[in-house]
């Protein structure tokens, strides 16, 4: 059977599994691998060498399927995918057919489903291969599945190849953060030296003739804020302070804000943008709220978490004096107006890590603090797995719980850092990825003469991916600084940072050119599926092992 032959019989059968994101249903990838892992005489001869890994603390009990080609020596390559995908509910009436390509495309074809012009086109081409998961990212999947098939029958392979699907990508990437340790299993057992990891996420392109390849993936942060006033009467504002408007004051300095665009490479970062902003007031009354909370997004190529947050704590700091101002220059116009005297209140700006005042409290009261305070996690960890709060509303509770440990009850903003958290990535970090970085300048003259196209490469791959995982170059202070701010770190949300740091390696993105991910309009380009990504990623893998 020919190699395309092979990528479109597993990627049928792969794409009959439902594997939606963040639910039971992932662990339908296991029906799958096992009929794959029986189908190949290699792992039937060598059934140590495949299998599937728990995810660590995983309330879904989901697992990893991976494979290992234990060829000659220790040089590795790890090809990695991610076997879920999302729900088909943008299918509407015709959920039955987002997994039948074929099927899919009949229907299409009839009319009945509506289209944009650039999926019409590419529909009457015949050269794009329609449904959920088929770019993102199944069909890349199979292009490593089927290459394994092939060397798998090579004699005397020289190097290794460890091929990894894990779940949960499109959420909070538990099946990576749990295959850190994968990796790190089998380079103690069979004294693995990785010299890759090759990821399959669809490009997109700038134009038709280029490809585009990754060589890195940008990193994402989520702070989260928490502000606390001081309760009064809206009839007694002065006497008060409302932290809707102090949070306020904080979005509209950091929103948007230049400070934070930053470029490496080819790759520019969009500025911050804020997701979230609700005052914590549960009923309605005549009284200023007591705390409101926010969170947003930062992506980052080069700046360290902490770098990020200490910009963060600057800012907020200047945005509480400037609303102190503001309240002291509004106040004295009051008075004036009202012919009083008045009572002055002084407030004094404060800002906080979350783990600065849980240090605090932890000084001041002791071990009984913690205890209680782990408890309370637990018990709010329980309901999030259970659907009775969300993730957004349990990490409010356990800021507001730490609070009231604390002695000091003046208005104040803590800021935490809240899941999922991004490490950015990229080759130029490492000193092992100059024979990589060698390869990736070849590349471009092989895909010419090969295919006809050429190769663009992107520094970042902006649209978040596991890469984020396989390297982490900062220093011990920043990982410590991840770990005293992230809420509900250790429990349901951990990064083994320090083992990511100790086998960091190189990183590529090598897949074909998708379109409309996450749509009904879902498809990936037919010849990089069976041809240009697999002809591309056997040269990368015969050059790097030899």
């Amino acid at each position: 059977m020919k190699l395309a032959e092979k990528i479109e019989n597993n990627l049928m059968t792969y794409l009959s599994e439902i594997t939606h994101t963040g639910t039971a249903l992932e662990k339908n990838n296991e029906n799958f691998f096992k009929k794959w892992f029986n189908s190949l005489s290699y792992l039937k001869e060598n059934p140590e060498h495949c299998g599937f890994y728990d995810i660590k603390n995983d309330y879904l009990q989901r697992r990893i399927p991976w494979a290992l080609l234990k060829g000659t020596g220790n040089q590795t390559i790890v090809m990695l995918h991610h076997t879920d995908t999302v729900d088909v509910e943008d299918y509407g009436k015709y959920k039955e057919y987002a997994y039948n390509p074929y099927e899919l495309e009949k229907l299409f074809k009839t009319g009945e489903v509506e289209l944009n012009e650039s999926a019409k086109i590419d529909l009457e081409s015949g050269e794009w291969l329609f449904g959920r998961g088929a770019s993102d990212m199944k069909g890349g999947g199979c292009i490593h599945l089927s290459l394994f098939e092939e060397y798998t029958k090579k004699k005397d392979f020289k190097g290794n190849i460890l091929l990894i699907g894990v779940p949960d990508e499109e959420n909070l990437s538990a099946g990576m953060r749990s295959a850190v340790y994968l990796l790190k299993d089998m380079r103690d057992q069979y004294q693995l030296e990785y010299k890759l990891l090759l990821n399959v996420e669809p490009h997109d392109r700038i134009d038709e003739n280029n490809m585009t390849l990754y060589d890195g993936s940008v990193g994402k942060i989520m702070p989260i804020f928490l502000a606390r006033g001081k309760l009064a009467h809206v009839g007694q504002i002065y006497q008060g302070l409302n932290p809707v408007n102090l949070l306020s004051a904080i979005v509209r300095k950091t929103e948007l804000n230049p400070i934070f665009i930053e470029k490496a490479g080819n790759t520019v970062t969009t500025p911050p943008a804020w997701l979230y902003f609700k005052d914590r007031k549960n009923t309605y009354d005549v009284s200023l709220p007591l705390t409101a909370g926010g969170y947003m997004s930062i992506l980052s190529l080069t700046k360290s978490p902490k770098e990020i947050l200490d910009q963060l704590k600057s800012i907020s700091q200047e945005a509480f004096e400037e609303l102190v101002s503001d309240m002291e220059y509004s106040y004295e116009k009051y008075k004036s107006i009202a012919g009083i005297e008045g009572v002055e209140h002084h407030w004094e700006p404060k800002v906080k890590y979350y783990g600065e005042i849980y240090n605090e409290i932890v000084e001041e009261k002791g071990e009984a603090f913690k205890v209680e305070i782990a408890k309370y996690q637990k018990q709010l960890e329980n309901k999030i797995i259970n659907g009775e709060i969300s993730r957004v509303e349990g990490t409010y509770k356990l800021m507001e719980k730490t609070l009231e440990y604390y002695s000091d009850l003046s208005p104040i903003v803590v800021i935490a850092m809240a899941a999922p958290y991004y490490p950015s990535t990229n080759n130029s970090m490492l000193e092992s990825a100059s024979e990589v970085n060698e390869l990736v300048g070849k590349l471009d003259q092989y895909a010419k003469k090969e295919f006809g196209n050429g190769i663009y490469v992107q520094n970042y791959f902006t649209g978040i991916s596991d890469l984020s995982y396989a390297m982490f170059t900062v220093d011990k202070e920043n990982i410590e600084y991840v770990q005293n701010n992230m809420l509900f770190w250790g429990g349901m949300y951990y990064i083994p940072l320090e083992i990511i740091k100790e086998q960091s390696m190189p990183v590529l993105n090598v897949g074909p050119w998708g379109k409309d991910l996450h749509k009904y309009t879902e498809r990936v380009f037919k010849k990089d599926l069976f041809e240009n990504i697999p002809k591309l990623t056997d040269y990368i893998i015969n050059s790097l092992l030899g």
